[in-house]
């Protein structure tokens, strides 16, 4: 393990124990070129503020805490922003604000930074860093805009089936596994059954990316053929109707599907690794969670198996950040295998992933069937578009009113058409 020499010598053997304890929990020790070069650039003693959103802070807080004590002192101030402000905060930064690095949610608000300046180009950086890249995986390539990395990958998202083992062992169905959308519905209506005065759903999808199935195939809201997001939209409406937990209901709830899995009558449903999560989090709180399985995301015929739906999210460093270099160190460990460590523990799924980071996340889950999330093969749910958000918000609207029977699907397709056209302009 490298040694750093401090500055201040006042309490230096405290301070040279803390680290090495730290060192030996993270597995990790700033190379002292580093150290040296930070020295003579005199930010050693510069504090970085770092804006988050809260559903990240309990596992980034871990991460810079970790940074901190590696350094002797503060050397990145953590600031939250309340989830339901944060796209607010995003849309309204400036550079008054004065923050040094930024977590960024998915690719829009990269690109919304991005497109007014507010992020620094990262690819020299990375050129000359030992960061291994290729441990962030097949969406990586797709992160770049006009050839240049603006932010880093923190964690990663990636869509999955989970499965009530419960209801399943009742009906005595075997255990999902891989399927084509056409067998998932098939099993979800076999599922489907009335239970009392409670009935039981084959299953449940948030209404988040209806567009999902033609995603998996490679088509996004911005390609000239639609057929395969129309017939995406079509097959949802169907779920919805013949076997899945109806839309109206899910609507009027906003989307309450974590507690309406745990109540036991929704035997599958396709959610994102955070799901997880929130099931070990409840349990460890004593909220009673049915027994669950994990498994892959259904896909279209003729598309690879384990092929699902991802995001990264992001940290960048602000254009107008003065000590860039330390800020590059900080996303180096954040970002790299030593953060990642830290995310896997809470199980929380990293962005930089290799054998060891796998194993870490499947102890602290508690699920063998993790496996599943390092094993797809994830499509980034949106391109680094500067108004793909536009898109999302205009097709969102017009297939809520679709599946309330406010419009035909013709109808809806056609508006769509139309508001596509006037964005894309």
């Amino acid at each position: 393990m490298e040694k750093r020499f401090w500055k201040k010598q006042v309490c230096g053997v405290l301070i040279i124990v803390l680290v090495c304890i730290v060192s030996l929990l993270y597995g990790c020790a700033r190379d002292e070129d580093m150290q040296q070069v930070e020295r003579e650039a005199g930010y050693d003693d510069i504090t970085l503020d770092y804006y988050i959103w809260s559903d990240e802070e309990t596992y980034v807080r871990k991460v810079v805490e970790a940074w901190n004590a590696l350094q002797g002192r503060e050397a990145v101030r953590l600031h939250v922003i309340p989830n339901g402000e944060h796209d607010a905060w995003v849309e309204n930064y400036n550079e008054s604000v004065g923050a040094d690095i930024v977590g960024l949610r998915g690719n829009s608000h990269v690109v919304k930074f991005q497109q007014r300046g507010f992020l620094l180009g990262l690819r020299e950086y990375l050129k000359e860093s030992d960061l291994d890249v290729t441990a962030y995986g097949n969406m990586y390539n797709a992160i770049t805009i006009d050839n240049e990395f603006y932010a880093m990958p923190t964690r990663s998202t990636c869509w999955v089936l989970y499965y009530n083992r419960e209801l399943f062992d009742q009906a005595g169905i075997p255990y999902p596994g891989q399927m084509t959308w056409q067998e998932y519905e098939d099993l979800a209506l076999a599922m489907t059954k009335a239970n009392g005065d409670e009935k039981i759903w084959g299953g449940y999808f948030p209404m988040w990316i209806p567009q999902f199935s033609a995603i998996q195939r490679g088509y996004y809201l911005l390609d000239d053929d639609l057929g395969p997001t129309r017939e995406s939209l079509e097959m949802m409406e169907r779920l919805y109707r013949d076997s899945h937990m109806p839309y109206e209901d899910i609507r009027l709830r906003d989307n309450d599907y974590c507690p309406d899995f745990e109540k036991g009558n929704i035997a599958m449903m396709v959610n994102g690794e955070w799901l997880a999560n929130q099931f070990v989090e409840d349990e460890a709180e004593g909220v009673h969670v049915p027994e669950w399985g994990i498994a892959p995301a259904p896909v279209p015929q003729g598309v690879e198996a384990g092929t699902t739906v991802g995001m990264y999210q992001f940290a960048g460093i602000t254009a107008n950040c003065p000590c860039p270099e330390a800020a590059f160190a900080f996303l180096e460990f954040s970002c790299g295998k030593q953060g990642a460590r830290i995310y896997a523990r809470d199980a929380i799924i990293p962005a930089y992933s290799d054998e060891e980071i796998r194993q870490i996340y499947e102890e602290a889950l508690g699920r063998e069937s993790s496996e599943v999330f390092f094993e797809a093969k994830r499509i980034m749910e949106q391109p680094m578009w500067n108004d793909y958000d536009m898109l999302i918000e205009k097709f969102r609207s017009l297939a809520d009113k679709y599946l309330v029977g406010e419009l035909s699907l013709e109808e809806m397709m056609e508006s769509f058409e139309s508001g596509r056209m006037e964005i894309l302009q």
